[in-house]
């Protein structure tokens, strides 16, 4: 393995490029900070079968490719709303994130030369002879 010099090793992004990424992270940072509590899955809210019921309210979400049912108080319903939203909201900055730094690296590092000539697009199809 070949030592590599210190400047091949580290990448050089435009200015523009630069600057739309760390913008994207501030902007992550800035979210995460404002919602301490994530949570992935939904909550839901039962209404009372009859009337001398209460309404139920549960958390569902996936463990493991099972679905996992946990029964909430008021209180926690309304908790673990705020915080899945929040997580939705963290998740879509990520989606973004990922999507800049891919376009980033893609567009500002050379990348490989094709080897395969690709045929011509004007080339006519080869026809089966009848009765063969």
């Amino acid at each position: 393995m070949k030592p590599q010099d210190k400047s091949s090793s580290q990448m050089r992004f435009s200015a523009a490029v630069r600057r739309d990424l760390q913008a994207a992270y501030r902007a992550l940072l800035r979210t995460v900070r404002r919602h301490p509590w994530l949570v992935q899955g939904s909550v839901n809210v039962v209404a009372p079968k009859s009337p001398s019921a209460s309404v139920t309210y549960t958390w569902t979400r996936k463990v493991r490719a099972k679905t996992v049912t946990v029964a909430l108080s008021r209180q926690q319903s309304a908790a673990f709303r705020q915080a899945i939203e929040a997580n939705r909201r963290i998740e879509t900055a990520l989606s973004r994130l990922r999507q800049l730094s891919q376009a980033a690296l893609l567009a500002e590092l050379p990348g490989v030369t094709k080897r395969r000539v690709d045929a011509p697009q004007n080339a006519e199809p080869k026809t089966i002879p009848k009765g063969a």
